[in-house]
């Protein structure tokens, strides 16, 4: 008896500590689990829109979220979906460099993701998680928004801009930039540039008034003492730049923001009053940068012969095209100046028709040690949602450059099916049911084929490359 009794202890205590050769029918433990393994990742990749009051429609910073969309999110990030990241390296197109603040998971990472959901999406021991990485602009110096804001009327695309005044009594140089859309349901894209006091700036307020809406389809674009500071379109994150790069802005600015508002069925009409945010320094960086637009080439020479082309070269993405290209070509006209300028960040550009962007260029002097031709972004998924800025991953004195002769290719490939989501949606704002044939436009059922660069040069500000932007068109 008194064997019976010990033996049955002995075997309630392997049981109760964890006998390594547990019974057949006993489940191995998970091989993760959400508070010891899979929540740091999840705060790391995915908590800083996915988050109550963020721009994901849903939370994923309690567990109880996180397993009922434990599926849907491994299928989501196995196929490259989420975390939105379109720069990706192509066969034919890979970057030289990696990007900075690249949201996407290591292959360990997405692998212990794949073993919680297969394991049955254990919850763990209890604990603190991570706080998530803040999407919105840190140090903000300077915000500027309309008071009067801008009520989207129904019907045709609206191009508005607003002059705002920030209140620069000394030059400041920007390296952190953010818009906050007050309506996003209507807003599709803003573009913003400053204006430099002189007769220029004194004519545009007494022609619009300050904080008053008027219409502008080419914004601020060619207006002397004017420059490009920041094209917003949404899922685009604040534009940070290193410390040792900026915008100049001269004491006495102004701001001139274009906004194209897209009016559609079911879009609440409340009035937008975005707000922008700065972040402003009074110490010169080390160079100053400028923004660069190659693409949107509507005839020959730059616009290339493509399929489908009726004659001479033509943008033109038939109804029905499943697999539709364009292909643009421009040289570098920098006045036969030796200099090479490094570019710093990339941002492709497209409407919903779009599918896949890829820029290269051709070097006719390259710098020490740099290719004759590279790969400067690919995309081979277009999410109109959730559009860029990219940085390269790579010291300022490193990164790839451009300069007088070069060629850069812009390559861009379309969906005009009912097979892409987007044009479905696109159709449906406008209320069609069947793709329309499609040509190169400001509106959103038009179509673009841009690469936009972050270019940096040695400050001051009379060293700037004068790019030509003709046939460039900046984003509207």
């Amino acid at each position: 008896m008194r064997l019976a009794i010990v033996a049955f202890s002995l075997g309630t205590v392997a049981a109760c500590s964890g006998d390594p050769h547990p019974g057949p029918d006993a489940a191995p433990p998970p091989r993760a689990t959400w508070y010891q393994d899979v929540a740091p990742i999840v705060a790391e990749h995915c908590m800083g829109c996915h988050q109550d009051g963020g721009i994901a429609p849903f939370s994923l910073t309690e567990y109880a979220d996180a397993k009922e969309y434990a599926a849907i999110m491994l299928y989501n990030v196995e196929h490259g979906i989420m975390p939105p990241w379109d720069a990706v390296d192509g066969d034919d197109c890979a970057p030289r460099y990696g990007w900075k603040d690249d949201p996407r998971l290591s292959d360990d990472e997405l692998e212990t993701l794949r073993w919680w959901v297969e394991d049955g999406t254990a919850e763990g021991e209890p604990d603190d998680v991570p706080e998530p990485p803040t999407i919105a602009l840190e140090g903000i110096t300077h915000s500027v928004q309309s008071a009067t804001g801008y009520r989207v009327e129904p019907g045709a695309d609206q191009f508005i801009c607003f002059v705002l005044d920030p209140g620069l009594t000394e030059d400041r140089y920007l390296n952190g930039i953010q818009l906050r859309p007050g309506n996003p349901e209507v807003v599709h894209h803003t573009v913003t540039w400053a204006l430099a006091p002189g007769a220029t700036q004194d004519a545009v307020i007494a022609a619009s008034g300050l904080d008053q809406p008027f219409e502008c389809e080419a914004g601020a674009q060619g207006l002397a003492d004017s420059k490009l500071i920041h094209v917003w379109t949404p899922g685009n994150q604040p534009m940070v730049t290193p410390d040792e790069l900026g915008i100049e802005l001269k004491a006495g600015s102004v701001l001139i923001t274009q906004y194209h508002y897209h009016p559609h069925p079911g879009a609440t009409d409340e009035p937008d009053a975005s707000t922008l945010e700065l972040r402003l320094t009074a110490e010169r960086p080390d160079k100053l940068y400028v923004i660069g637009a190659w693409g949107n080439a509507s005839t020959a020479p730059e616009l290339l012969d493509g399929a489908g082309d009726r004659g001479a070269p033509e943008f033109f993405i038939p109804a029905g095209a499943a697999d539709h290209e364009e292909a643009m070509r421009f040289t570098i006209d920098l006045g036969g100046s030796p200099l090479r300028f490094p570019l710093f960040a990339a941002y492709p550009h497209m409407h919903y028709v779009g599918v896949g962007l890829q820029v290269t260029i051709t070097r006719a002097t390259p710098a020490p040690e740099e290719p004759t031709s590279e790969c400067l972004v690919n995309v081979d998924r277009w999410n109109f949602d959730w559009q860029r800025t990219y940085q390269y991953d790579a010291p300022i004195d490193t990164l790839p450059t451009v300069g007088h002769g070069d060629i850069i290719d812009i390559e861009c490939s379309y969906d005009n099916t009912l097979d892409n989501p987007f044009v479905m949606r696109a159709l449906e704002d406008q209320g069609l049911t069947s793709p329309i044939d499609i040509t190169l436009g400001e509106q959103t059922l038009d179509e673009m084929c841009l690469g936009i660069f972050g270019i940096a040069f040695d400050a001051p500000a009379a060293n700037a490359p004068a790019f030509s932007l003709t046939p460039m068109r900046i984003a509207q």
